[in-house]
């Protein structure tokens, strides 16, 4: 049934509990042909159940079931990675006694990827870019495929996140998110939008990467100027590559060094840090500001006030006198 139900050529959802049925069990053979399913619900107090499969009937001597187990071991344990849960689900079933039963909780069953919600799959591997190993990592959900690449910079981490696009998408930051925990990132900058996906090249903080090396969770999103909507997605990790990736890159758990670039006779407007900027400084004491804060990435600076402003991102440049700016770098 299970096998059946996969090879529909359509997406097929299955959930075990609604509304009306808000008690309903999948127990025993059930999670078989629930599994065959695309994406998998859970609903209210819907159960799971599972336990070891039995032969019942007919004689048979020790090697014939023997054999005849090992058979369907093997059977049932490719059948279940062919549907994309976890091999701790066949562990688990053959744990316990075929006359008892197992009703999993919800978040196992999540663990598994028993119950996968709107996630079809998650991957992650690396990959050669540019003659550099990259991480990659691609979640495939209903809302469409998503995409995040990391790889070692100058810097430490840096990354692309190649995001499926709604419609009518507007940028106004970009996030990293771990375990549920979104981060606004600083230097970022979008490199292409086209065919319903947006991509977007950033910098890992440092205090970032040092929380990721025990994140179970890690993402990306776009959130739109009003700070009211966003795209993205958040994957789950569980074979430790990420930790390995960041592990593997000099100076990505470290705080960079950085220093401040001139820029005469230039203004970077917009992505202003404060409202009203900061007064009767000086150009050395305006960049010095910069330098201790992480979310400050530039300086554009009024000599005639002697009137400092810290930006969030450095924007595109204009020339205008009376103005000297400075690029963090």
């Amino acid at each position: 049934m299970g096998r059946y139900i996969a090879d529909i050529p359509a997406i097929v959802s299955a959930q075990v509990g609604s509304t009306a049925a808000p008690e309903a069990i999948c127990a025993s053979a059930c999670v078989y042909a629930y599994i065959g399913a695309d994406y998998r619900y859970l609903h209210g107090s819907g159960r799971i159940g599972i336990h070891q499969f039995s032969i019942s009937g007919g004689t048979l001597d020790g090697e014939e079931g023997l054999a005849i187990g090992q058979s369907l071991s093997g059977l049932l344990s490719e059948y279940i990675r062919a549907n994309r849960a976890e091999p701790e689900l066949f562990e688990a079933i053959s744990a316990i006694e075929h006359d008892d039963i197992l009703w999993v909780p919800r978040r196992k069953l999540e663990d598994w990827r028993v119950v996968t919600n709107d996630i079809y799959e998650e991957r992650a591997g690396y990959i050669n870019l540019n003659g550099k190993i990259a991480l990659r990592m691609k979640q495939a959900s209903i809302n469409g495929d998503s995409f995040l690449t990391l790889f070692c910079s100058g810097n430490g981490i840096a990354g692309l996140a190649d995001l499926h696009e709604p419609d009518l998408a507007a940028y106004g930051r970009f996030d990293l998110g771990i375990d549920g925990e979104w981060v606004s990132i600083n230097i970022w900058d979008v490199v292409d939008r086209s065919e319903g996906r947006g991509r977007i090249v950033f910098e890992m903080p440092a205090e970032f990467a040092r929380a990721a090396l025990t994140a179970q969770k890690i993402g990306a999103r776009v959130v739109t100027p009003r700070g009211d909507l966003f795209f993205g997605f958040q994957q789950t990790l569980r074979d430790g590559l990420v930790t390995e990736m960041i592990r593997g890159c000099p100076g990505a758990t470290e705080e960079a060094s950085y220093t401040m670039i001139d820029r005469q006779g230039t203004d970077l407007p917009g992505n202003d840090l404060t409202n009203k900027g900061i007064r009767n400084i000086s150009f050395a004491e305006c960049k010095a500001i910069c330098l201790q804060h992480s979310e400050c990435r530039a300086v554009s600076y009024v000599q005639s006030k002697a009137w400092c402003w810290p930006k969030s991102r450095m924007g595109t440049p204009i020339n205008a006198a009376g103005l000297i700016s400075a690029v963090k770098r």
